[in-house]
């Protein structure tokens, strides 16, 4: 056999066993494998990708609507506890207002106990300026009807020989120091009579002495006890006697 021929046979023999290889696998196949499965890969990882992110959106705004809620829930119940407390406030103001009611009912009647023949209009204006007063001073009620009752025996107009006026005897020169007017006027005049009594209590800090400066004056008072003497006149032992009296009254009622 000539060479020629021999080339001839071989050539296409080697032509033909080349698709053959790659027929079965050879590194074209693989190559075209890879890149299938590497766009697969892909393909699915942004699919997983975009997957996640719409989950992560969905995530988030389910948070942002349950902060919204909890804050509406928040808001809520801190209205709901301004309301308690305002509820409250209210129960407190009526439950003081009631009481309040009931001690002035209870002034009212002391009023009469002590003089029956009192008008009874005068006698409610009375309790009512008396616990009123009290009230805002910190001051016994059953005190003032003690020292009232002594003073002028629930007689608006009364006049002292020493020109002391109204229901609680206040000299005139109070007005100007506290700035009242018409000390006949029945809430005047006990507004200015409570308002002594708790200066008269800061100076001697001792219910005697100052009733004795209530009645006398502070100069009076002073000078008996710089030379050494008692500045009481009887007037004191009146006021204490009717204080523990309505004290009394008190206290048998809630027993």
């Amino acid at each position: 056999m000539q060479p020629g021929h021999t080339l001839n046979l071989v050539g296409p023999f080697e032509l033909h066993s080349f698709p053959r290889e790659a027929k079965t696998g050879g590194p074209g196949r693989l190559l075209v494998i890879s890149l299938a499965l590497n766009g697969g890969l892909a393909l699915g990882a942004g699919a997983a990708a975009l997957s996640l992110h719409a989950q992560l959106e969905d995530l988030s705004h389910h948070t942002q609507q349950y902060a919204k809620a909890t804050d509406r829930y928040a808001q809520g119940l801190t209205t709901l506890g301004n309301e308690s407390r305002a509820l409250a406030d209210g129960l407190v103001d009526v439950r003081t207002a009631v009481a309040s009611h009931s001690r002035e009912e209870a002034l009212f009647l002391k009023l009469l106990i002590l003089r029956p023949t009192l008008n009874h209009a005068l006698a409610r204006r009375i309790a009512a300026s008396v616990q009123r007063e009290c009230l805002l001073a910190g001051q016994d009620p059953n005190l003032v009807l003690a020292i009232m009752s002594v003073e002028s025996d629930f007689n608006p107009r009364a006049v002292s020989p020493v020109g002391a006026l109204g229901l609680m005897q206040v000299m005139p020169f109070w007005k100007k120091v506290l700035e009242v007017d018409d000390l006949s006027h029945p809430e005047t005049s006990i507004h200015a009579g409570v308002q002594i009594l708790l200066h008269y209590q800061q100076l001697y800090d001792d219910v005697g002495l100052t009733l004795a400066a209530y009645n006398r004056g502070p100069t009076a008072v002073n000078e008996a006890l710089a030379n050494g003497e008692n500045p009481a006149n009887g007037y004191s032992a009146k006021v204490l006697a009717l204080w523990q009296r309505l004290t009394d009254i008190d206290v048998s009622t809630q027993r």
